[in-house]
């Protein structure tokens, strides 16, 4: 962490006259010039210590962090104290004054870097315990595709029965995610399936941020800390996928919600590396907010629910994939956000074709907002949906609590 040395200009002119000196003012002076650009660091569990002890150029904290050579991406700087004093020489006659500082700094570990390297190295950990292993198919599937909506499962999210009226947390978020999913794949065994469409995303986690607020920074009741929901959801995903892989294969499809904007990007970035070499699972993470996916004469539309006007939606959808709409035939979106059901139903005269908008049921428990709201007694549910390539939807299943 030393920089090297550099002489004062006060001080430059007069190191030919050093050997002149008396001995006492040689080693004070000499002291002062070689100590003037040098620093010390120590380094504990906590902080960096920086301290130039006695410089006539290190002046500033800045100064003192640009000799020490510091990486402000992994420190930032606690306190500091700057200290400044005279010192003087007579040579030849001439009283020489250098003005000195010492400038002191304590620094800490930036905790964000600390904590995502964490987060990288426990993925990596995964990695190295478990992979998933491909599936290899005696044919190539049927005419039927199954999408799984369990929208709006609100993982982390911390709710008692005292205040709400039931309790809800990462433990039961998951054992309701497992039993919707063992039950909808139950009542889809009649079907020869094709392919698996699984949406996910849609406020699947609560918070967003390690401050535990939404995207829009809403403070919001967590039942852990961060890093563990972010893991544990993770994990509990992937699980997920694994056993609608062992059905058919499945297109995972990312879908950002209110609550968790930027972490269901996150987790799809994760899953991407997970199953990247698992031809049985695909994962769609592009960036954009409204995604669409066409099996045969079926088109359907996945977002949030929370932007775009509903009245809208149609017309987005058929100007946004106009050889897909001109291709297809029946035409739906299906969206979470409200946590109850509703539907709206389009038809356009011109062109014959309808549009079906569909607002899903949530698994979610009731929290202290929602529940001081009024906004209580839905039927938490989650739903799936069986489309035939030529017949359209020709089943809706529900998973009720």
């Amino acid at each position: 962490m030393q920089y090297r040395p550099r002489w004062s200009d006060a001080i430059r002119p007069y190191i030919e006259q050093l050997r002149r000196l008396p001995k006492s003012q040689q080693l004070h002076l000499l002291k002062v010039m070689l100590t003037s650009d040098k620093i010390e660091t120590s380094e504990n569990k906590k902080h960096l210590n920086i301290t130039s002890k006695s410089s006539s150029r290190i002046k500033t904290l800045q100064q003192l962090l640009e000799v020490a050579e510091v990486n402000h991406e992994l420190f930032h700087v606690h306190k500091y104290d700057i200290n400044k004093w005279e010192v003087s020489a007579q040579i030849d006659g001439r009283m020489v004054t250098e003005e000195l500082f010492q400038v002191k700094a304590s620094l800490v570990r930036n905790k964000d870097l600390q904590t995502r390297k964490r987060i990288i190295d426990d993925l990596h950990q995964d990695f190295i315990n478990h992979t998933p292993k491909a599936i290899k198919r005696t044919s190539s599937g049927g005419d039927y595709m199954l999408e799984v909506n369990i929208f709006d499962l609100h993982f982390g999210k911390l709710c008692w029965n005292g205040e709400t009226g039931e309790d809800y947390d990462t433990k039961i978020a998951s054992k309701r995610f497992h039993q919707a999913i063992d039950d909808l794949i139950t009542k889809s065994q009649h079907y020869k399936l094709k392919k698996i469409l699984f949406p996910i995303g849609n406020d699947f986690f609560n918070s967003d941020n390690h401050r535990n607020t939404t995207t829009n920074l809403t403070p919001q009741d967590e039942d852990l800390r961060w890093m563990k929901t972010f893991r544990n959801g993770r994990k509990l995903m992937v699980e997920g996928i694994e056993k609608l892989m062992q059905v058919a294969d499945v297109e995972v499809v990312i879908v950002q919600g209110n609550h968790d904007f930027e972490r269901s990007y996150y987790l799809g970035d994760s899953l991407e590396a997970w199953f990247r070499n698992n031809k049985n699972v695909t994962i769609n993470n592009e960036a954009t907010p409204r995604k669409y996916v066409k099996f045969g004469l079926n088109l359907i539309g996945l977002t949030h629910g929370n932007n775009e006007k509903t009245s809208d939606l149609p017309l987005l959808m058929a100007s946004e994939k106009k050889d897909l709409w001109s291709d297809t035939k029946f035409h739906e979106w299906h969206l979470g956000h409200l946590h109850h059901k509703k539907q709206f139903q389009f038809q356009s005269v011109a062109e014959q074709k309808g549009c079906t908008i569909r607002f899903m049921r949530s698994l979610s428990g009731t929290d202290a907002w929602h529940n001081l709201k009024g906004y209580v007694q839905n039927i938490q549910s989650a739903e799936s949906f069986i489309w035939h390539k030529t017949e359209g939807l020709v089943c809706h299943q529900f998973f009720n609590l």
